[in-house]
């Protein structure tokens, strides 16, 4: 399968072939489009290309699976006598890569069997990482709005992969960031110095709001440790005299039903992008631009959507001044809680703001899109309340701050684990057979990444 003319791939095993990355966005079998028998033909010797066709060794197999969507990679493990693994897998050691949508499947594990279909493997691979959007407990990881359950133990014996471990997906996302090059991936909020080994911390809205740090472990390396922060109490600000927060607090107290409480996952995510604009629109209905209230809310016949996009879309195009100003109160309570999260974990080593929406209200973060911003400020709205705390002012202006440009820091991490929980493996065998790190890489050195390695019966959320 593969031509003469390519040499083995620099440190790398003879079997492994250097070629480029295979990334087909088509869909496979049973995910709503099908390809005929030469398109699949030409795929598999694409994605084959860094295989002898005898390759008789050990893949691995990582995917960020999100609550709409699986992103899957196989790849090559790292070769042996390696000192230390780049954070990105190098093309040469790239199998297959595909994006799915989970609505097309009825389980996680009919994704993974059409995925390594399509890879046109014969055997599956020695070990898997996936890293889920939900709580993992034992294992397990329940997919409420899906109805999927993904139970590692029993994906081992339907696949037949040797290994599965299942991440948190913001945990992989902390160690995506931390492969980052701040310099040419990040958009820089705050230009401060980096302290090199200081704590390092993540705040991303998405469809929800994850929060996670990182610290240095015994060996020097960075070890990510997720956290529950996005379901805290929401602490509502007041300008002067203007009690708007507490007024929309109140009000999503009444739609959640909630008892004494509204979380700030409810305001600083896509949702609650959604819910600031509602409450706006209630309270000052004579402002509402019923056009876009229609596209905000959906057709008259149905679905209902409540999209934020709309918002978004209409505050980027200055169409309509309760989407400006729903934007507006989004960023300054966004730019609040990640000033939170700085207090507690002082990360002079970067804070670093990621996220699906975040990277679609780029604009409105950096600035770029002023709104309402008080004239001469010099601020966004962002940054203006991160900075609102009073005293402790001072230390927050010492905190770099980074905004990630990319969407794939959770693809990036859950390949970073995967090698990582293949190294551990082959340490162990080493071991149980009395050649401890003979011709293995130190784990150590994969990246300068230490990953939790948590027991089966430790709960790992985020």
């Amino acid at each position: 399968h593969c031509p003469a003319s390519l040499g083995p791939a620099p440190l790398l095993p003879a079997p492994f072939q250097s070629a480029a990355v295979c990334r087909i966005g088509v869909m496979g079998a049973g995910a709503g489009t099908q390809s005929s028998p030469k398109q699949a033909a030409e795929k598999k010797r694409a994605c084959m290309a860094n295989l002898r066709h005898d390759y008789a060794g050990d893949m691995l197999l990582a995917a960020d699976v999100g609550g709409t969507s699986s992103r899957m990679h196989l790849f090559l493990p790292p070769g042996e006598h390696v000192t230390e693994v780049a954070p990105l897998v190098p093309p040469n050691r790239m199998i297959y890569s595909n994006h799915y949508s989970n609505n097309k499947f009825d389980t996680f594990t009919d994704v993974v069997k059409t995925f390594l279909k399509e890879a046109g493997m014969d055997r599956p691979p020695r070990l898997a990482c996936f890293a889920v959007a939900g709580v993992v407990v034992e294992g397990r990881c329940n997919f409420v709005n899906r109805g999927w359950v993904i139970s590692a133990r029993q994906m081992e014996v339907d696949i037949g992969i040797e290994k599965i471990e299942l991440i948190n997906d913001f945990a992989a996302q902390g160690y995506g960031i931390i492969s980052l090059d701040p310099k040419t991936e990040c958009d820089t909020l705050q230009n401060v110095k980096v302290r090199e080994g200081s704590p390092i911390a993540i705040i991303g809205a998405g469809t929800g709001l994850g929060e996670a740090f990182a610290t240095l472990g015994a060996n020097g390396d960075y070890e990510v440790w997720p956290s529950e922060g996005g379901h805290t109490e929401f602490a509502p600000r007041a300008h002067g005299s203007s009690q708007l927060e507490y007024e929309m607090i109140q009000y999503l107290q009444v739609k959640y039903s909630a008892r004494a409480r509204i979380s700030v996952e409810r305001v600083v995510s896509g949702q609650g992008l959604s819910n600031i604009y509602e409450f706006l629109a209630w309270k000052f209905p004579e402002q509402v631009n019923q056009e876009v209230h229609r596209r905000f809310v959906g057709p008259v016949e149905g679905p209902r959507t409540f999209d934020p996009a709309v918002i978004t879309k209409a505050a980027q195009k200055g169409e309509c001044e309760l989407s400006s100003r729903a934007v507006e109160m989004w960023c300054g309570a966004y730019g609040s809680e990640a000033g939170v999260v700085a207090l507690k974990y002082m990360p002079y080593g970067g804070l670093y703001i990621t996220g699906g929406v975040t990277n679609k209200m780029r604009d409105f973060i950096t600035g770029k899109k002023l709104l309402n911003k008080k004239p001469n400020s010099g601020m966004s709205p962002f940054m203006e309340s991160f900075l609102d705390k009073g005293r402790v002012t001072p230390m927050l202006m010492r905190v770099p701050v980074f905004l990630v440009r990319g969407e794939d820091m959770g693809e990036r991490g859950v390949m970073i684990k995967a090698q990582r929980q293949f190294l551990l493996m082959e340490r162990k065998r080493a071991s149980a057979f009395g050649e401890a790190g003979a011709g293995l890489s130190p784990a150590a050195n994969l990246t300068k990444v230490a990953i939790f390695e948590a027991d089966d019966d430790v709960m790992e959320i985020a």
